[in-house]
């Protein structure tokens, strides 16, 4: 049943023409005093739920951002205001359905992007990626990538609305403090954690730290002057957002003298007059003092997760990988024991719907950009690689078809054995002949990785020392 609210008609009846000609599913809505949601899409497995979890996470971060912005002092959001709206487009046309949306309400801003905040409208316009069947979509949830473009979105929304829809916030705290918010949201939803146990913020922990052993992290007087110099917005992205955790936690101490600050930083304090501000706030030793602090807490960060292809998300019975863009890799950052050791866990994967394909992918060994890979594809069977980062290449050492048919959707067991000269790999009860390892250090870090298109959820991962 199509239904629409009056607020969503400019950007609705924007769709509907589109949504005729491409003979789309009716959209899903929920709706609450402060925000409407619309996904752009019909799940008959997902169904209600879809909605309602971006609607209850939208309404946290609206609620926990009226506390970070400074809502408990003048300048408090109007209550007749017109609520924000929140736009998720998918389906296997979604791109189609996010270009007609972003364009209706700011012509020119679609091309090269997968999310949009548009103040004058009060919308928050989110491509989800990836695009999973129906099936996995259940398993999934709302993709982290999609909770966590929203949930950024709304604290943006929310901090111009505290501030009378000024946006002269400087962008490292409007960026930093939007991803605090998103990944309290996800937290809160169970598809990520907090702190070193959660996924994305543990990966851009690597990011930051990859910057400062290339030499490529600016000091944070420049961070704070919003001059980033020729980063890349991914590595900005994760800069500021790894930044604002690290000042939530270190100026925890400081109470309403932090709010405060951050009440002035909601309304504009910037630029030039911004630093002298901050060196008298920070008292002794000042900017620079704070930025060895900021050193200190990065090496002390014990992230469990490298996700360096996101696309891995907490599942309630271990994790789920739905790769956005190319093959999903996450390295597991644990202490890896000396051989004989075994890596082993279960797994289920669903079919790429594009292919009808489906493949998972455990790898291990890893020396710099080299490691070994355990392939396990729905319809070719078993095979183990060799990757080369000097050759560019990927070398097969072993493989093997299916005897039966492979059992898609179903809890498989995997396991790979390091011994001292041979490996040994077996998957649903299929075993392959060793190959050697004869030479090569095996100290390295291990992960999971999916093939694009392909959803992998895995549980009970872990590597221990063989001591039979």
């Amino acid at each position: 049943m199509l239904k629409l609210f009056k607020a969503l008609l400019p950007a609705s009846l924007a769709l509907m023409a589109l949504a005729g000609a491409q003979d789309q599913p009716d959209y899903m809505i929920a709706e609450g005093d402060h925000l409407q949601v619309l996904c752009w899409f019909h799940s008959e497995r997902t169904g209600q739920a879809f909605p309602d979890a971006l609607l209850l996470a939208g309404q946290k971060v609206r609620e926990q951002g009226g506390l970070m912005f400074g809502a408990t002092v003048p300048g408090r959001p109007d209550p007749e205001a017109v609520p924000f709206q929140l736009f998720i487009y998918s389906t296997r046309k979604g791109t189609s359905g996010y270009i007609a949306g972003v364009e209706s309400v700011s012509p020119g801003s679609a091309p090269g992007t997968v999310d949009l905040t548009h103040w004058a409208s009060r919308t928050v316009h989110v491509r989800m990626r990836p695009f999973p069947a129906d099936r996995p979509l259940v398993e999934l949830g709302v993709p982290t990538d999609c909770l966590r473009r929203a949930s950024a979105g709304i604290a943006h929304l929310t901090r111009q609305d505290l501030a009378g829809g000024a946006d002269t916030a400087p962008r490292w705290f409007a960026d930093g403090a939007a991803q605090y918010l998103a990944t309290r949201a996800l937290a809160g939803s169970g598809t990520d954690g907090l702190g070193d146990s959660s996924i994305w913020l543990g990966t851009q922990v690597f990011v930051v730290r990859r910057m400062i052993a290339a030499g490529k992290l600016p000091v944070l007087e420049d961070v704070f002057a919003d001059d980033m110099g020729e980063l890349e917005a991914s590595a900005v992205e994760s800069l500021r957002a790894v930044l604002f955790e690290f000042l939530m936690e270190h100026l925890a101490t400081r109470g309403e003298a932090w709010d405060l600050l951050r009440f002035r930083l909601t309304r504009g304090l910037s630029g030039p007059a911004l630093l002298p501000v901050l060196e008298d706030w920070l008292g002794d030793g000042g900017v620079p003092a704070l930025e060895a602090h900021f050193y200190r807490w990065l090496r002390e960060r014990r992230p469990a997760w490298d996700d360096v292809q996101p696309a891995l998300q907490r599942h309630p019975e271990g994790w789920a990988q739905a790769p956005l863009v190319g093959n999903a890799i996450a390295w597991r950052l644990e202490t890896i024991p000396e051989p004989p050791y075994r890596i082993s866990g279960e797994f289920r994967t669903f079919l790429d719907p594009r292919t009808s394909t489906a493949q998972a992918n455990v790898l291990f060994g890893r020396l710099g950009e080299d490691f070994l890979q355990v392939s396990i594809h729905s319809d070719t069977g078993i095979s183990v690689w060799d990757h080369s980062h000097e050759k560019g290449n990927f070398e097969m050492l072993q493989s093997k078809s299916w005897t039966t048919t492979f059992q898609l959707r179903n809890w498989l067991p995997f396991e790979i054995r390091a011994l001292g000269e041979d490996a040994y790999v077996s998957v649903a009860g299929v075993a392959l002949s060793p190959f050697s390892i004869l030479g090569r250090d095996m100290s390295g870090a291990w992960a999971v990785g999916t093939f694009k298109g392909s959803v992998t959820l895995w549980r009970n991962l872990k590597i221990e020392p063989i001591r039979d």
